[in-house]
């Protein structure tokens, strides 16, 4: 099994309250809800996976509709989440609507909106309520915003702890939760480190240089270089509950030093919720290399050849010979970028390819059509760094992608000038 799966099932295993010997009470993890009326056969359900989070820790809230009959349309409104840092879990098509027998009735419930949340703040904070629009039956004479009911949820009240003090004070932002962290060095030539972090505690705010620090005469300079997601999903007599699994790689270019130095390694100060104490997290160090072992990086102290030889023919002959070598290298750069663009063009269609798709299943399939503007506003966001908020803003991405969430999941078949509205607007998005 990965390690990125092994972290975050044992984080899972953890969060459940064990059993009697005798196999007596499932487990089930500590949870709270509401459930707020908007009409006689309509309800939002509110779920809030923990009861009293503390400052920094991740827990989730799910918003379900729940209907005796399912709904021609629903519109959700955007939320702020004051007070908390917050990601949106896109609904998966096989996930969006279970049902279940509920009081001896036969009730629907679908999923309207599903959301990982970390509190930034201490005490009473406020989880904002959920408005929506409701239309029952779609007509061809009626407005398009003309809804049959208009609700919103009850807003839920939670209590966030504090962190007891930490035994070492350190920068940043308090990491809670489980974290690792793994320090080598990028490729043959040494020049770059890679700094790896994965775990459940909130990575967003983490910079790796307000921990790592440089020997003398070296230099760091970090960039991002790829950051994942991976969300799991665990059902606990039907309530459902999200966690999200957070890995960040960076890269750490190296300049200066002499061989032999030592980055030193370091603590990062981890706080388990579940058994309230604060952890220490080793990340092991690495030594500078010398020329001898990787063959380029740091100046060596040692004669040249043209020393050695002490000839004008030496040095010219050396120089030639660089020169060759460097012509050589520059062509092979050159061919391998050219050979990971000519790659990169035939995965990824670009903009006039990804609308020529889109208006082919436009033409064809309307539901094929809704999940390629799907993937495309998700391709968007990624580009433009907003997936962690997609929907929160009054942009014309967020509006789009509202109508799409809107439609994907809607029993009723999509009206044309829906899905033709949603084309324009992808058009514009990808032209901009």
């Amino acid at each position: 099994m990965p390690r990125l799966s092994l972290l975050l099932l044992s984080w899972l295993i953890a969060l459940l309250p064990a059993g009697d010997a005798t196999g007596q009470g499932a487990p089930v993890i500590p949870s709270r809800g509401s459930v707020s009326q908007i009409a006689p056969d309509l309800a939002i359900v509110t779920e809030v996976s923990l009861d009293a989070p503390y400052v920094g820790q991740q827990f989730c809230i799910i918003y379900k509709l729940r209907a005796q009959r399912p709904p021609a349309a629903v519109d959700i409104d955007p939320q702020q989440y004051s007070g908390f840092w917050t990601e949106l879990i896109p609904i998966s098509a096989d996930s969006a609507s279970a049902a279940r027998v509920l009081k001896g009735q036969g009730v629907v419930e679908y999923l309207l909106r599903q959301v990982i949340a970390y509190p930034l703040q201490e005490g009473e904070q406020r989880l904002p309520a959920l408005s929506l629009k409701v239309k029952r039956a779609l007509s061809t004479t009626a407005q398009r915003d003309d809804w049959d009911i208009v609700g919103a949820s009850v807003p839920v009240v939670i209590e966030v702890l504090p962190l007891p003090p930490r035994p070492q004070s350190g920068p940043g932002a308090p990491l809670v939760g489980g974290v690792e962290g793994a320090l080598r060095w990028a490729g043959a030539g040494r020049q770059a480190l890679i700094f790896e972090i994965q775990g459940t505690a909130n990575l967003a705010l983490f910079r790796p240089l307000d921990w790592l620090r440089p020997p003398a005469g070296v230099r760091f300079q970090e960039q991002l270089a790829g950051s994942d997601e991976l969300t799991q999903t665990l059902d606990v007599e039907g309530k459902r509950q999200l966690s999200l699994l957070q890995r960040q790689r960076w890269l750490i270019s190296v300049s200066g030093g002499e061989s032999g130095q030592r980055i030193d390694g370091f603590f990062l100060p981890i706080f388990e919720p579940l058994e309230k104490v604060w952890k220490d997290q080793r990340v092991e160090g690495l030594s500078l290399p010398g020329l001898e072992q990787s063959g380029v990086g740091w100046p060596s102290t040692g004669k040249t050849s043209a020393a050695k030889t002490g000839g004008l023919t030496s040095i010219f002959r050396s120089t030639v010979a660089l020169w060759a070598m460097s012509v050589t290298g520059m062509v092979a750069v050159l061919a391998l970028v050219f050979l990971l663009r000519r790659r990169k063009s035939r995965s990824n269609p670009g903009a006039e390819g990804s609308i020529a798709i889109l208006e082919k299943k436009l033409r064809t399939s309307p539901r094929a059509f809704l999940d390629g503007a799907h993937k495309v506003l998700l391709r968007c966001a990624a580009e433009m760094q907003r997936s962690y908020n997609l929907g929160a803003l009054d942009t014309p991405l967020d509006r789009c992608w509202i109508t799409v969430q809107k439609y994907r999941f809607n029993l009723e078949p999509v009206q044309a000038e829906v899905c033709e509205d949603i084309f324009q607007s992808i058009k514009e998005i990808l032209s901009a």
